[in-house]
């Protein structure tokens, strides 16, 4: 059956994007360039913008990745500071590579509805140097900036799946043990000179926290740089390609 595609822009859908929307051109930050961010309507309740997919119904996002650090055959294992960032980016520190674009994605989240929630990220002072204090967020922020993050794949004709948390080990007290399960906060990085600057630093998701990060990892240990690996067992081989999938928390009943 045919596809019935529907082309929607950004600014008709929800005008708060405008600023995320915007294709800034390189040579002139301060004067960017406007263009339309075209979203196409695949079926009643998916749209396309680019590779990227949102389910209006389930709010799940979803677009292509490839495996990138593993730890497979090395000895000592790799230290990771991202889980997902643009082949231009930091991609000696994540577990996956996409070339999928920060505000892009940045789109996505807006339009199902997520918050951008800044708790997570220490205040600073008029020089930009951290301070002891973090950042507040109110109650409804902390309730609409959530997500999981599942990764799946195909090997030897059977699907695997697993939340990004099994995919990571980290070291505490000398003791190796996996992330401990919990939801990924989204920040929604920021706008520098025009320019969003997920973009520039070509950085999605972080374990360390990142402010220019689209999204970062909540739990403890967040803050140490040195602590973060690849859990070997449950990665999928280099250069395999995957599936990210970002959902909504459940509820606890």
């Amino acid at each position: 059956m045919q596809l019935n595609y529907l082309t929607i822009t950004a600014s008709l859908i929800l005008s708060p994007l405008a600023l995320i929307a915007q294709e800034t051109a390189p040579t002139a930050p301060k004067k960017a360039e406007k263009k339309e961010l075209k979203i196409d309507k695949i079926s009643d309740n998916i749209f396309a913008l680019g590779e990227i997919r949102i389910n209006k119904v389930t709010k799940e996002i979803t677009f292509p990745a490839e495996a990138e650090i593993t730890g497979e055959g090395k000895e000592e294992q790799p230290i990771v500071e991202y889980v997902l960032v643009n082949p231009e980016g930091k991609i000696h520190e994540s577990l996956f590579i996409t070339n999928v674009k920060p505000s892009h994605l940045n789109v996505a989240f807006k339009l199902l509805g997520y918050l951008e929630n800044k708790e997570l990220f220490r205040k600073v002072n008029k020089d930009f140097q951290p301070q002891e204090d973090y950042e507040t967020a109110t109650a409804k922020e902390k309730a609409n900036s959530r997500f999981d993050i599942t990764v799946k794949w195909e090997k030897d004709g059977k699907e695997h799946s697993k939340t990004i948390n099994q995919l990571i080990n980290h070291i505490i007290d000398e003791k190796v043990t996996p992330m401990e399960a919990g939801s990924w906060v989204y920040g929604g990085s920021f706008m520098n000179n025009g320019q969003y600057v997920a973009d520039l630093h070509k950085d999605l998701f972080a374990i360390f926290t990142d402010r220019a990060a689209l999204g970062n990892y909540a739990g403890e240990g967040r803050e140490d740089d040195t602590l973060w690996f690849p859990n070997q067992e449950n990665m999928p081989a280099k250069g395999t390609p995957v599936t990210i999938s970002l959902t909504q928390p459940k509820k606890a009943k």
